[in-house]
């Protein structure tokens, strides 16, 4: 068991050169991931801040990073992006603050626009990749896939694997054809901390399960629910979006739902709680939150059960293996140019 006494944290805001470490300071944030191919936000407070520092956030320092856990045990990034909006005020005579909200990858999201050319037999891999490595028209930079994940799960449905059998021609926003992609194949992507995920719909990130027990940081009695089990655990940074916990099914509490006279059992598929053998789920949602001179060090998770003895669940295909075919590049002239 990972040793979770004594507190760590650490915030940094930065530019493309210089860094500024707040950690000094009390801080509290909260932070908001989900598998949603939307980016996740965080809202950070610090106390007491110099006015000549208050002035620097979101002018000269532009992006910001989190990391957290425990002195003697499990400590990571949290989140990491770009600062949005900051805002100040005053708690009490004595104490000051400083707000600050940031997103997560939000430039690419929202501004990533791809113009480019594939040519007939590009597998489905080959496909996402050069959807998400192709440099955007207006120069947005390119979101990287996790290095710990960049496998693209292969097999998550029979015959999704068969190639391009002609041309393809992309103009428009990145994340709608990443979007196309993973509603044709059967994935599901997501920005998390400047990385490009990918993950099966039936499927998780490689990696060992984070196990959840009352000895291991879970929180209270977890709740099988029709949107997935809702559990509270200590801080973990080991626990990210798409990757898997594991909770004995004794721990949980289930429901029956009742509608028009009939019982649903909470053991069929309809109901996102449905417990495995294993007790394994993938983690949808993760609110992490925290304060380094209060109480609150939790991260809340709304997960999904995932039969890791099924067949082709975690078949990774690492991406940095993956041989990209012809790509070709609008140039300004109209033309077309391979890559």
């Amino acid at each position: 068991m990972a040793n979770q006494f004594g507190r760590k944290a650490s915030l940094i805001v930065s530019s493309s050169t210089t860094g500024l470490e707040l950690s000094d300071l009390r801080f509290t944030f909260k932070t908001e991931n989900s598998e949603a191919q939307t980016p996740n936000i965080m809202r950070a407070r610090v106390y007491n801040l110099k006015k000549e520092t208050v002035q620097k956030i979101g002018t000269e320092f532009t992006t910001i990073t989190l990391q957290a856990g425990y002195t003697g045990g499990n400590y990571g990034v949290i989140f990491t992006g770009t600062i949005k909006q900051t805002a100040t005020g005053r708690e009490r005579n004595v104490d000051s603050y400083m707000d600050i909200w940031a997103a997560d990858s939000d430039e690419w999201y929202n501004f990533a626009v791809i113009s480019l050319s594939l040519k007939a037999g590009q597998t489905p891999e080959q496909v996402i990749t050069a959807i998400q490595s192709a440099p955007s028209v207006n120069g947005v930079p390119v979101v990287n896939f996790a290095n710990d994940a960049t496998g693209l799960i292969a097999g998550a449905a029979a015959g999704t694997q068969q190639a391009l059998s002609r041309g393809k021609t992309m103009f428009g926003m990145s994340r709608d054809y990443a979007r196309d992609w993973a509603n044709k194949y059967g994935y599901s992507w997501s920005l998390q901390n400047g990385q490009f995920v990918v993950v099966p719909v039936t499927g998780y990130r490689p990696g060992e399960a984070v196990v959840l027990s009352s000895t291991t940081g879970l929180i209270g009695i977890p709740e099988a629910t029709n949107a997935g089990v809702r559990v509270r655990a200590l801080l973990n940074p080991l626990i990210r979006i798409g990757c898997l916990v594991q909770i004995a099914q004794s721990d949980i509490n289930h429901i029956t739902m009742q509608q028009q006279g009939l019982s649903y059992n909470p053991n069929t598929p309809a109901v996102a709680g449905l417990a495995t053998a294993q007790g394994t789920y993938r983690v949808m949602t993760a609110e992490f939150e925290g304060d380094t001179r209060g109480q609150a060090w939790y991260v809340d998770m709304i997960c999904v059960a995932v039969d890791i003895s099924a067949p082709d669940q975690n078949n990774s295909v690492s991406a940095t293996g993956l041989t990209q075919g012809p790509v070709e590049q609008r140039q300004p002239d109209g033309t077309w140019k391979a890559t």
